[in-house]
């Protein structure tokens, strides 16, 4: 019998070598929505999002290990793979089965025998007891959420199938990073004053006026059980099954862009994360949960919020989206002091600014060439297509255009917008091809630039 004996908490114990995957220095743990308390959360290993289990809490210690000179256990847990934490690793060792004492009224025990060692007692424990078989969630409110994430492919991927990536809307909150899926939010907007509701669920941060509609707003950290680490400072209106609804956030890191087979599912029922997608950037390392509204909003949760207010003769009305069927979604920008929108249908991803190369003898109206994402970008400066000052900081608008990537030097991203199509005009001018609309919205004008000047471009190149 193969062992490996470690350390936990000032005792020894071992487990089946055959069982252990890889020991590991240890990696950030990305929080569990309404997991036990002997569930840490999730670690990203090698791509895979694996649970860590709290092995002290399963052993019923005084305290949880918090050595960080500790390392990980990656262990095979029945079905599924688990990761646990202790403070030291030491060698393997071989022994005839007849020197470990097997306790006979183990079955539902973590430790299933002993041996002795020179250095004392050492525990022998089942790993096949770490697993999520028999974990229940906690706390979750009436009607809604579960433990994990589905084991199907999202629904909203699914109707990409003949596309390989995916956009979302990813926002910090919590202290943790969490996404939309692009197609979900309608629009997202400063948080305003809120008209609290008496007698409304934790959840409910209240009411917002919204361009004269009442918007019911809700927490996200709330709503997934987390500590509201910083106030929220924005507000993501999405549609649930035909109702729209406010979920408040503290950042807008941005839109960023993924492929479908990013998206690692874990196992477990109805929830509020469709499953989580890998951080990039600063983020590398912890990962991004996938938000579902049908899930984080449940039928039942959502009849609660329509019932707080009729009590309080809020017009239900302003719940339905139809009113905002004839609208234009919209990424909305700085150049200078102006802003301007670009369609969200055509954008592709907003990337940190970094110098361009220089093309020799090459078009005037070009910045320059960019690599984004392992492709080879032209570089436009819209400041100078619109004429307009530049700013102290820079910002990468990447679009495509008849399938050609181009990477637009702005000022800085705004938000995502609705305007509706009444409040849009033609406007005519001879200094250049990229104004065509103005809109209006909450009495503020915006430049909606087109993209055909572009178009003109390639096609002059091909």
């Amino acid at each position: 019998m193969e062992l490996v004996l470690f350390e936990l908490a000032n005792g020894r114990y071992a487990m089946t070598a055959s069982s252990v995957v890889k020991v590991l220095d240890l990696l950030p743990v990305t929080p569990l929505p309404y997991a036990p308390g002997d569930v840490e959360g999730l670690v990203n290993v090698s791509g895979s999002v694996l649970l860590k289990v709290d092995l002290a809490a399963r052993l019923g210690l005084p305290a949880r290990s918090a050595s960080q000179e500790g390392h990980l256990l990656v262990i095979n847990a029945r079905q599924e793979t688990v990761v646990v934490q202790v403070d030291k690793v030491f060698s393997k060792v071989n022994l005839e089965p007849s020197v470990v004492k097997t306790y006979e009224d183990a079955k539902d025990s973590m430790v299933k025998g002993e041996f002795t060692t020179a250095e004392g007692m050492v525990l022998v424990l089942d790993e096949m007891a770490l697993g999520l078989q028999d974990m229940d969630a906690v706390g979750v409110p009436d009607g809604g959420g579960g433990l994990m994430g589905i084991v199907q492919e999202s629904a909203h991927v699914a109707e990409e199938s003949s596309l390989n990536e995916f956009q979302t809307v990813t926002v910090r909150d919590g202290g943790e990073t969490f996404a939309f899926m692009m197609d979900q939010v309608m629009e997202i907007v400063e948080i305003q004053n809120l008209t609290a509701l008496p007698g409304a669920s934790p959840e409910v941060e209240g009411l917002m006026d919204l361009r004269g509609k009442a918007l019911l707003v809700v927490s996200l950290t709330r709503m997934l059980a987390c500590e509201q680490v910083e106030p929220p400072k924005f507000v993501l209106v999405v549609s649930i099954d035909g109702a729209r609804m406010g979920i408040s956030v503290t950042d807008i890191v941005g839109i960023e862009r993924y492929g479908k087979e990013s998206i690692q599912a874990v196992t477990g029922g109805d929830s509020q994360l469709e499953g989580y997608l890998p951080g990039v950037g600063d983020r590398v390392g912890r990962m991004t949960g996938l938000i579902s509204p049908s899930g984080l909003v449940s039928p039942e949760n959502l009849l609660q919020f329509k019932r707080y207010l009729n009590e309080h003769g809020v017009d239900m009305s302003s719940l339905n989206d139809g009113e905002l069927r004839s609208v234009r979604r919209l990424l909305s920008f700085r150049l200078g002091q102006e802003r301007c929108a670009l369609p969200l249908s055509s954008i592709d991803r907003v990337e940190e600014f970094t110098a361009s190369v220089n093309l020799p003898q090459g078009d005037q109206s070009l910045a320059g060439v960019v690599q984004i994402k392992g492709e080879v970008a032209p570089v436009i400066d819209m400041r100078d297509m619109l004429g307009v000052a530049k700013g102290a900081q820079s910002v990468y608008v990447v679009v495509r255009v008849n399938g050609a990537v181009w990477a637009l030097i702005v000022d800085k991203v705004d938000r995502v917008i609705e305007i509706a199509e009444k409040d849009i005009s033609p406007v005519r001018t001879a200094e250049n091809d990229y104004l065509t609309e103005v809109g209006r919205l909450n009495g503020e004008l915006i430049s909606l630039l087109s993209l055909d000047a572009l178009s003109k471009m390639d096609e002059a190149v091909a």
